[in-house]
């Protein structure tokens, strides 16, 4: 056997075994993984709208899958225009930057340490891209924009773009008020919903998203149940002209004909789902986190904690950069997976079926006190079902 299947089988034998509560982690139905895996893996296309061709041969079903992976993400989330190739989350946003922010122009976004995405940070893409980027001011205890603050910084900065998102990211915002702010100053609104994109496109989350910002993207692999890959949308058609320039030769060509492919089943079932399914995600995040707090685990924001598929955790000794590795490599040695950033997600155990959140909360804190789980854990994930798929029904 190649040594490289014989990995791909520990890999996945091992994942069959575990809890997942990475927030930036889903899993994929058997028919969006099938699609990965046909000839489309490793075929060409580059399609050229202006002149609704391909530059390469034997692509009749490859356009056909372009195009109604198009239509099914405008039906999904309700706007005009959408752009399905980009490869990622960051990839979108490097073509929203592009299409919007011209080179000595200033950016807003959220600060790092108030959980914003580390790529629009000063020495990332505003280095890249030539523009400046500053912080928007934010309530971290409230986890919202300081819409007062905000205003004083529009004046003084005059940005091009206010960047929303988060990959810390509990609540939605007050957008409807930010556009306010943005037309005032004359500055468009772009929304990074790669963590949250599934609860958006099942309506549990930033409904108005469509209505108050220029422009929103993410990636197609957290609450979104998809490939790793990234969606754009817009209702502006000026803005959807300009990204349309920034995707072949500039940012990407060749966009992956079997990754469209899976995106687009993810799609169907988003369709046919996701309603139940991202509803479902943020009501295990609120249980989750309540049964948490109950047992003494420090979990932040009491008494709401979440209104996504996040739960932060709060550090216990705050002088401890370790801490959060810790507590990873402690949950893990017993099946329990989450990252070592702080976060525990709930979108994937909401997929495959897990919703007795008091005694995953009895799990995580066991074995965050150092006693051994693991069976216990292995005979709940053996027992996992996936949901939100026709296979389910």
């Amino acid at each position: 056997m190649s040594k490289f299947l014989e990995l791909v089988e520990q890999h996945e034998a091992y994942r069959k075994r575990s809890i997942n509560l990475q927030a930036s982690e889903n899993i994929m139905s058997p028919d969006a993984l099938k699609c990965l895996g046909t000839d489309m893996a490793s075929r060409y296309s580059l399609y050229e709208p202006t002149i609704d061709s391909d530059a390469y041969g034997g692509t009749r079903y490859s356009e056909d899958v372009l195009h109604e992976t198009e239509k099914l993400s405008r039906e999904v989330f309700g706007t005009k225009y959408t752009e399905v190739r980009p490869l990622g989350g960051h990839i979108a946003a490097q073509m929203v930057l592009l299409s919007i922010v011209k080179k000595k122009e200033n950016i807003l976004s959220i600060s790092e340490s108030d959980g914003g995405y580390t790529g629009y940070q000063s020495g990332f893409m505003p280095e890249m891209f030539c523009f400046q980027n500053y912080r928007i001011p934010y309530n971290k205890e409230e986890q919202e924009i300081d819409l007062e603050k905000l205003q004083k910084v529009m004046k003084s900065t005059k940005p091009k773009l206010i960047m929303l998102g988060q990959s810390f990211f509990l609540k939605p915002y007050n957008l409807k008020m930010v556009r306010e702010i943005a037309d005032e100053n004359d500055s468009h609104v772009a929304y990074d919903a790669s963590h949250v994109l599934g609860l958006v496109g099942g309506k549990a989350f930033q409904e108005d998203i469509a209505k108050y910002s220029d422009i929103f993207f993410g990636s197609t692999h957290k609450t979104f149940f998809g490939p790793q890959g990234g969606l754009i949308f817009t209702n502006n058609e000026d803005i959807y002209i300009k990204i349309e320039k920034n995707v072949t030769w500039r940012t990407m060509d060749n966009y992956h004909i079997s990754r469209v492919a899976s995106i687009g089943t993810a799609l169907e079932e988003m369709k046919a789902f996701g309603k139940d399914y991202a509803h479902a995600v943020v009501e295990n995040s609120q249980k989750l986190g309540k049964s948490l707090h109950e047992r003494g685990f420090p979990v932040l924001y009491d008494p709401w904690f979440s209104f996504s598929h996040q739960i932060h955790i709060g550090k216990k000794e705050k002088n401890n950069p370790q801490e959060f590795l810790q507590m990873s490599k402690r949950l893990e040695e017993n099946g329990i997976i989450i990252d070592r950033e702080g976060r525990i997600g709930t979108a994937e155990i909401t997929r495959m079926g897990l919703y007795d959140m008091e005694i995953l909360a009895d799990l995580i804190v066991k074995a965050f006190e150092g006693e051994k789980v693991r069976k216990d854990v292995e005979s709940i994930a053996l027992n996992l079902r996936m949901r939100y798929w026709k296979g389910y029904v």
